[in-house]
């Protein structure tokens, strides 16, 4: 589990909570972090518009990258993917209250000067790692 402060410090080096959940999942899914990274890169922020939680995002890839289905007409794997989309969800608004950046953060980061402001004032620092942190522990509940 990331602490706090190594969740912090990944924010203050540019690492979206959106990479952070991936990053900590890659290796456990059989995925080189680095490329958990980019591929989680465009989902910080609410996809820098304050729309779903990054942290959120982070957890829908990995529960993809494990219960994903590739093969036509895979009824039964997606119905068990999306029975694994649906438990997090519910578990992480009944910790948080909502899936969405802006209500969890209060900024919306679609606003110019937002999201700095965000930084600024503490609130990516106070409420972020909470909602990485999780993020993390609904994963390893329901993986």
């Amino acid at each position: 589990m990331l602490t706090t402060d190594q969740i912090n410090k990944g924010f203050e080096e540019c690492i979206h909570c959106s990479q952070q959940v991936l990053m900590a999942w890659a290796e456990k899914l059989g995925y080189d972090r680095d490329d958990a990274a980019r591929i989680a890169t465009p989902f910080g922020g609410g996809m820098f518009r304050g729309d779903t939680c990054g942290a959120v995002s982070g957890a829908m890839i990995a529960i993809g990258m494990k219960y994903g289905h590739f093969k036509p007409s895979d009824t039964e794997g997606n119905a068990v993917m999306i029975d694994k989309v649906k438990a997090f969800q519910a578990e992480f608004i009944a910790c948080n209250g909502s899936t969405i950046c802006r209500e969890l953060v209060g900024h919306d980061f679609s606003q110019e000067g937002e999201l700095q402001k965000a930084m600024d004032n503490g609130r990516v620092f106070e409420i972020c790692p909470k909602l990485v942190q999780t993020s993390l522990e609904i994963l390893s509940k329901i993986m």
